[in-house]
Order: C-alpha cells, then structure tokens, then sequence
C-alpha cells in the first residue's frame, strides 16, 4: 500500500478562504430558481432553515477533525466511530454527491456564459480546474483569496444597483409560499449550496495546527457566507419577485437586468464564472482526498493514494474525478443533478452527527444536542428529495 502523505502547508487565512470558496459558488447563481418554484417567497425560510442545519453540521465536522486531523473527511470519522461499513457509505456517498456537484457547478457556469455551448464550457473549466489542482492545494488557496475578493465586490454592487432601483420593494411576503412541504424541499436544495463548509475537514492532513485553525475556520466561513446568501436573495425577491425567477436558470443574472445599473449586467456574468471556478477549484481535489484515504484503506485501487512528490497533489485521483465529470457533464441536468448530490450529502452529514452522537462526552466541543438537531433534520430533508 502506499505510504505517501501531504505536507501540512495550510495556514488560517488559507484555510478560511478555501471554505469561502467551496461555498460562495454556484448554489448562490442558481438556487433561487428552483426553490422560488417550489415555494414563492417563503424559498427565504428554506434559506435560513438549511443554515441552521448548515452550521449544526459544520459544528459536527470541526469536532472530528480537531479529533481526527487526516485525509478523509467522515469516511475517517466514521469508520474511527461507527465502524467499516459506516465509513464505506460515507466515502461512497461523498464521491457520488460531490461528482454530481461538480456537474451541476459545470453546468451552471455554462448556462451564464452561453446557454448553446454551455456544456463545452463546462468542460473547459473542469480542465482548468484539475491544471491548477496538480499543482498543489497551497496555490489553489492563493487563487481562491482572490476570487472571493472579486466575487464580494460585486455582489457588492450587485446589492447597491438593486438599492437604487425605485421599484424595489424589500418588504417581501415571506410566508406566500409557505407550506411545510415546501419549507422542506426547499431547504434540502438550498442545503446544497452550503455544504462546501466541511471541505477543511476533507483536507484535515493538510492544515497547519488543525485542532485549532479547522473548527474557527469552518464556522467564521460559514457564518460570512450565510450572510451573503440571505442578502442577495432577499434583493433578488425584491427587485423581481419569484414568478420570474422560477422560471430562469440565471436569476441574478435576471434581478440585475432590471435594475437602474443593467448596463452592467455583465458583471453578474463575470462573478457567477469566477464563483462557480472557486468552488470548482476547493471541490475537485477534495473528492480526490476521498479515493486517497479509501485507497490507502484497500478499498480502491492503490494508485489512487498516489500523491506528487514536488506539488503535493493526488493527482492520479484528480484525473480520474475529471473523467467522471466530463461524462456527466453531457448525461445530467442542472436541477436533477443538485437534487441527486443534496441527496447523498445529507446521508453523509447524517453518519457526521451520528459519529459525534457515538463520542465520548468529553472528546466533544459541543453540546450533543446540536448533533442530534443535525441528524434529525438531514433525515427529514434527505426524505423530502425522495417523496416530494
């Protein structure tokens, strides 16, 4: 088996904009559109339930990690907690959550540029992705400051161009909507938006005192990107209202068409490729870090842990995860594909609060109840994509 490890390059800043980066993408570009189908205005309640959900899950990865700082997000905690077959599952799913992920990510990118050749954009930028990954996580964490840097500037101006338009009503009807089927399903897609926070975890064997820099890292990142998520929503309802929205694959895109400032229009376009880039560039190579850690379990093929000696990237697995993605790319739809990966993902975070549910009481940073609030509601979202 091989016994090739990462070097710890990971510093605090690094680690904070890599979560930012894995969560200010492609769910902020797209989500509305479904979920104001799904539930008019009260898509805002599905927004601020899956935070909560969000940051009970994130609170639930930073324990394990702090306690477990490796390669393998909870398919190590499982397997350390619950057992083998619980960890399987978990690195199961995660690859088929995340591959389905990246898909949609591909997908969305292609959709704001060009509608006709969205497909072979997204592909271009998968490619690009897997070229700057070889390189090393370190120089993916440099690129990702700058793209969120980007990205807020013109959410920014995103948010004032719809303050200065006078037929912006903010006085939203937030319960118009309103059902708890509704609240549910929606929820469960705009989970998917959030669940770039536990990517520190995944990278646990590559941050620089991670007992420490990955529990503040996970919750200071979620926390500005809920934030974000609610106010740029809540603009877009405003300016436009769900009935137009539901019926767009570029909401945003739409909000800021309308706006006193849609000469400018193009620059929603420039932050969705740069948003749905960033969260590419932290989401490739950690699915990479999955087959790693099942691969120096025996459970797939040894050069999978293959890691480069000089970029300290696993490389053999990150051309693998491109080649499923470029065929997904052409045989999955946007919104079946974000329904699919909320689905596995929400069993993965179900086996997370389960392992911190089975720690010790005094190898938990957090009250327990958190984990079981976490669990609970994974379950309950997770059946809402099946039934609804």
């Amino acid at each position: 088996m091989n016994e090739d490890n990462f070097s710890r390059t990971l510093t605090k800043k690094n680690s904070i904009y890599l979560g930012l980066s894995s969560m200010i993408g492609a769910g902020l570009f797209y989500n509305l559109a479904p979920t104001s189908n799904i539930s008019s205005y009260s898509s805002i309640l599905g927004l601020l339930l899956a935070s909560t959900l969000a940051f009970a899950n994130a609170s639930s990865s930073a324990q394990l990690a702090t306690l477990y700082p490796q390669t393998g997000g909870t398919y190590l905690y499982a397997n350390k907690v619950l057992g083998k077959l619980a960890g399987n599952v978990a690195g199961i799913v995660f690859i088929l959550g995340k591959t389905i992920s990246c898909i949609a990510i591909a997908l969305t990118l292609g959709n704001y540029i060009s509608p006709i050749y969205g497909k072979e954009i997204g592909i271009g930028l998968s490619v690009l992705v897997f070229a700057i990954g070889y390189k090393g996580i370190t120089k993916t964490a440099v690129l990702a400051k700058w793209f969120i840097l980007i990205i807020v500037a013109i959410l920014a101006f995103f948010c004032i161009a719809i303050l200065l338009t006078p037929s912006t009503n903010f006085a939203i009807p937030i319960l118009e909507g309103f059902s708890i089927s509704n609240l549910f399903l929606s929820a469960a897609i705009w989970f998917f938006a959030f669940t770039g926070y536990s990517r520190l975890a995944t990278y646990g064997e590559e941050i620089k005192n991670p007992e420490k820099i990955i529990p503040s890292s996970i919750l200071t990142g979620l926390g500005v990107t809920v934030l974000i998520y609610l106010i740029v929503n809540w603009f877009a309802l405003a300016i436009v209202g769900p009935g137009v929205i539901a019926n767009s694959n570029t909401p945003l895109l739409v909000a800021m068409d309308v706006s006193i400032l849609s000469d400018f229009s193009f620059l929603v376009v420039f932050a969705s490729s740069i948003a749905t880039a960033s969260v590419f560039l932290a989401l490739l190579p950690a699915i990479s870090r999955i087959y790693v850690a099942m691969s120096r379990d025996g459970i797939f093929p040894d050069i999978f842990s293959k890691i480069h000696k000089t970029n300290n990237s696993a490389y053999i697995s990150e051309l693998f995860v491109l080649l499923t993605v470029v065929i997904g790319i052409y045989t999955v739809n946007i919104t079946n594909a974000i329904r699919l990966s909320a689905f596995f993902i929400l069993i993965y975070y179900s086996l997370t609060n389960l392992s911190v549910i089975n720690l010790k009481k005094d190898e938990r940073l957090y009250s327990v109840l958190i984990a079981y609030y976490g669990l609970v509601v994974c379950l309950i979202l997770g059946f809402s994509l099946v039934l609804i």
